[in-house]
């Protein structure tokens, strides 16, 4: 019972963090690079495991990922975090195949106080991975349980392909406390369709 108490006195806050990328290192030959962010945390015997990963954006050197992780934010401890990119070129789940394009190692106090908390890309040698940098925002979740429905259509949209109609999909953005807009949501691919 103590042990529970003590657990609940804890200060802590559900933090969102959400993570974009620009001018990342093309690793393509044909095409840009296809970004996927991985995040990871540092248990007490110093071991990295992984939180999560973002979608895989296609042909992107300036990705806006909308995945975003949820964790709690304990004010009294160091909660160490490492962001690592790669190319995704293959649907396998391990990242050894794929390309490495640049890792930040930071603490959730340096995220949560320094928000948007931008840094440049380190390479597995320790050195800049090119211009690359990596943006991270964390802010506070609200507890709200609201529920909206809404429904979308689109028609007449413009011919964007050469050979056949466009690939239309949504992005939703919510705009944060410094200005800036930070994508939520995308949905699906639509293909070939101006409406």
């Amino acid at each position: 019972m103590a042990f529970a108490q003590r657990i609940a006195a804890v200060p802590c806050s559900k933090v969102e963090i959400s993570i974009s990328a620009k001018n990342l290192l093309d690793k393509d030959i044909t095409s840009k690079s296809d970004p996927c962010a991985v995040m990871f945390t540092q248990d007490k015997g110093s071991r990295w495991y992984e939180i999560g990963r973002t979608e895989n954006i296609k042909n992107s050197l300036n990705p806006n990922f909308a995945t975003t992780f949820e964790l709690d934010y304990y004010f009294e401890e160091v909660q160490n975090l490492q962001f690592c990119i790669y190319d995704l070129d293959n649907n396998t789940p391990q990242l050894s195949d794929d390309d490495f394009l640049g890792s930040i190692e930071c603490t959730m106090g340096q995220l949560v106080s320094g928000s948007p908390y931008t840094r440049p890309l380190m390479g597995k040698n320790k050195k800049q991975a090119g211009k690359g940098q990596i943006i991270i925002r964390a802010s506070e979740v609200a507890k709200l349980n609201d529920l909206l429905h809404m429904t979308f259509k689109a028609s007449g949209l413009d011919k964007k392909d050469f050979m056949g109609k466009s690939d239309p999909y949504l992005e939703f953005s919510r705009q944060l406390s410094d200005g800036s807009w930070q994508v939520v949501h995308r949905t699906e691919v639509i293909k070939n369709t101006l409406n």
